[in-house]
């Protein structure tokens, strides 16, 4: 007889609390580590994606540790508690499991699936369809991907009803400002007024509007160009304030048409054009 066993001790017993004590001290060992990444900021674009995969790598073990640690214990237990007879007769309570388990599963596959094409990662800021749930990955595990809005409201969407993901590769959104005026310099300092009287506290520029072309055109009209950069969901800042200050400032006689405020990806632009015949 084992030692466990003069001690009344089940070998299946000991097994299920050596899981679940494995399960506690590797999970919290993760999270420690993973708000020692979150600490972390990161001066170059490789080391920020460096980063975001050990961030993503650590919460998806993570999350899937207290998965296993269950699968393992009912294992046990079932092994010490039903004999092999009870569990090859339960037909029925295999059927019931099997459809409690259905959704379980489908959330599982579609979350080692977009691991494994790397839809997004941890602390990428993406648009989840068909939820419309929008903000920073929090948590991206095996059932559910968590995001956290810039409000601070989170959003737990199963992986399986996760249809489409919108990610932003650089974080925010990059705004251009073009201004068809007569008068360059007060087009110029219009535009950095913006910039140094815009909104202050939450709601505000992550760079403010400032000044990177005046170019006087053929007609004797000058088309002064700007940038902005703000958050995604706070495209409002760059679409209405931004014009309605501009239009404000500016006086009618010298400005010539509304003021043009767009996102667009030069690199994606010259892609596209390389690929275009124009006939």
């Amino acid at each position: 007889m084992s030692p466990l066993g003069l001690l009344g001790v089940d070998a299946p017993v000991v097994w299920g609390v050596v899981a679940i004590l494995a399960g506690i001290v590797l999970g919290r060992s993760l999270r420690w580590y993973g708000k020692r990444l979150d600490e972390r900021r990161p001066s170059e674009e490789r080391e920020l994606m460096q980063l975001r995969s050990r961030e993503t790598m650590i919460v998806l073990v993570a999350t899937a540790i207290p998965y296993a640690t269950t699968i393992i214990v009912l294992i046990v237990l079932a092994s010490f508690f039903l004999p092999a007879a009870a569990l090859g007769g339960s037909a029925f309570v295999a059927v019931v499991v099997g459809f409690a388990a259905q959704r379980f599963l489908m959330d599982v596959m579609a979350g080692i699936l977009i691991a494994f094409e790397r839809w997004y990662a941890v602390g990428d800021f993406v648009m989840i369809e068909p939820s419309k749930a929008a903000g920073i990955v929090e948590q991206f595990g095996l059932r559910t991907t968590v995001l956290r809005a810039l409000n601070g409201d989170r959003a737990y969407v199963p992986n399986s009803q996760i249809i489409t993901a919108f990610w932003s590769p650089k974080g925010y959104r990059r705004y251009s400002i073009e201004l068809l005026t007569t008068d360059p310099d007060e087009a110029q300092r219009a535009i950095e007024d913006v910039g140094r009287r815009g909104p202050a506290g939450h709601a505000r520029f992550l760079r403010p509007p400032r000044v990177v072309e005046a170019r006087e055109r053929d007609d004797g009209t000058w088309l002064v160009r700007g940038v902005v950069d703000v958050a995604p969901t706070m495209e409002w800042l760059a679409e209405d304030l931004l014009v309605g200050a501009l239009k404000a400032q500016l006086h009618s006689e010298s400005l010539l048409a509304e003021p043009i405020v767009y996102t667009l990806d030069e690199g994606i632009l010259s892609r596209y054009e390389r690929r275009v015949l124009i006939k």
